[in-house]
């Protein structure tokens, strides 16, 4: 059950009207970055979890991403000012002409779309989708500020850039209890999960943590060692750890040579007689 509170979660003050400004804050009303984005995502993930802490959090921050979309709506609204009657270089003309405020778009005039929502079902990875994207949507507000010398408008911009902040925190701290689930759990199942393949030639080869320590083994020619047809070893059995299983029988599908084993001990196979030729 949802239930609107009449009180915003931070109160929306404009000194001014500045339709220009308005126009560029559609991006975070309609945007890919945007709250409705932010909540219609949390909120489409939370329905797939299982998991009923992370569920709740999900559901939390998804209500809570609703109350952003408000204020963001409010704020361009009265930045907008009066469309009665408006000048023909109006800054936001397609607002003035729709709705009179903001249309669901961002603001280049791109719809929303339900293609923005990333949701897998796999808490790791949708976590770390979530995380990602309030980092995005802390970026796009601080590149807002640097447009605007509004005070009202600059302090609401600011407290929707330390929500993304507490956001993103969430998120992260939750990952850390999923280590070793989901995708996490599936991960490095080969040697070549841990390699890093020197693919960038000439000088300035970088060496970090992200190529060396840890396991990871620095492949410096990946080209000559592994180049041409595959050489990677001898395939592991169906029933290995990491491949289908026992049980699925289509491993023709992409070994056209595989060779069906047989039962230890086959029962005989009465061949059907031949019907008698007729006389």
């Amino acid at each position: 059950m949802f239930k609107h509170i009449k009180d915003m979660e931070y109160t929306v003050h404009v000194d001014q009207p500045d339709p220009r400004f308005a126009n560029l804050l559609l991006e975070q009303f309609g945007g890919p970055h945007g709250e409705l984005k932010a909540a219609m995502q949390y909120m489409t993930q939370s329905v797939a979890c299982n998991d009923s802490k992370i569920r709740d959090m999900l559901q939390d921050i998804a209500a809570e991403e609703m109350s952003h979309l408000e204020m963001v709506g409010e704020c361009i609204s009265l930045l907008l000012g009066p469309t009665d009657n408006i000048s023909r270089d109006f800054p936001a003309l397609h607002m003035a002409l729709l709705a009179g405020g903001p249309p669901l778009m961002n603001s280049m005039g791109i719809p929303w779309t339900g293609a923005y929502i990333e949701s897998t079902g796999d808490l790791y990875t949708d976590l770390s989708s979530n995380s990602t994207a309030e980092l995005r949507a802390k970026l796009i507000y601080e590149r807002l500020l640097q447009q605007t010398d509004d005070a009202g408008v600059k302090d609401m911009v600011r407290f929707l850039l330390s929500r993304e902040e507490s956001h993103n925190f969430s998120f992260m701290q939750a990952i850390n209890t999923l280590a070793g689930t989901g995708v996490n759990k599936n991960f490095r199942d080969s040697e070549f999960s841990k390699k890093y393949m020197n693919l960038s030639t000439g000088m300035g080869d970088a060496r970090g943590p992200w190529n060396q320590g840890n396991g990871i083994q620095y492949e410096e020619n990946p080209n000559e060692k592994y180049g041409g047809p595959a050489q990677y070893g001898k395939d592991r059995g169906p029933d290995s750890p990491g491949e289908i299983g026992p049980g699925y029988t289509d491993r023709t599908r992409n070994n056209p040579q595989f060779a069906q084993p047989q039962s230890p001990n086959p029962s005989p196979v009465t061949k059907p007689q031949s019907p008698s030729p007729l006389h």
